[in-house]
C-alpha cells in the first residue's frame, strides 16, 4: 500500500515523431562517420560532395560501346540517384527539425499515417534485420518509401 503508483498512460507517438525518427535513422545510416547529432548535417553535406565528385568522374568515361563505358554510365546513374536521395533526406530533416510546425506536419501527413506506422514498426525490428544481414536492403527500401513523403514538404 505504501508505494502504490498509478500506471502511467503511455503516450502514443504522433506521426511527426515517427517520421523524425525514421529520417534521423536514414541519415545516421547514410553518414555513419558523424560524431554527434549536431554533426550530422556536416557529414551529410560532405557525403553529397563525394557523390558529386563520383558523378563528375564517371560522367567523363561514359561510353556505350565499351564494357567500362557502360559500367561508368551505371556508376554515374547510381551516384546521381544516391545524391538525390540524400539531398531529399537532408531537406526533409531540416523541415522536420522545426518543432513549432508539429501540428502542421501531423495534419499534413494524416493520409500517410498508416504507411509511416508500418515503416516505423519494421524499423523497430533491428535485431531481426541484423540476424539476417538485411540492414542495407532494409534502408534502401525505407528510403524508397520515405522519399516520396518527404518531397511533399517542399
Amino acid at each position: 500500500m505504501f508505494f502504490q503508483l498509478k500506471d502511467k498512460a503511455t503516450k502514443e507517438k504522433e506521426t511527426y515523431d515517427l517520421l523524425v525518427e525514421l529520417v534521423k535513422a536514414v541519415l545516421h545510416y547514410e553518414c555513419p562517420e558523424h560524431r554527434a547529432n549536431y554533426h550530422i548535417l556536416y557529414s551529410a553535406n560532405h557525403q553529397l560532395e563525394m557523390y558529386q565528385e563520383a558523378q563528375a568522374c564517371y560522367r567523363l568515361h561514359c561510353n556505350p560501346s565499351t564494357s567500362l563505358g557502360k559500367f561508368s554510365a551505371e556508376a554515374y546513374q547510381l551516384a546521381t540517384k544516391k545524391y538525390n536521395q540524400l539531398y531529399t533526406t537532408i531537406r526533409g530533416y531540416m523541415h522536420l527539425s522545426e518543432e513549432s510546425h508539429r501540428e502542421h506536419f501531423n495534419h499534413h501527413f494524416r493520409f500517410h499515417k498508416e504507411k509511416i506506422e508500418v515503416m516505423h514498426a519494421l524499423f523497430q525490428k533491428k535485431q531481426e534485420r541484423r540476424l539476417l544481414n538485411l540492414e542495407q536492403a532494409f534502408f534502401e527500401g525505407l528510403k524508397e518509401d520515405l522519399l516520396p513523403i518527404l518531397t511533399q514538404l517542399e
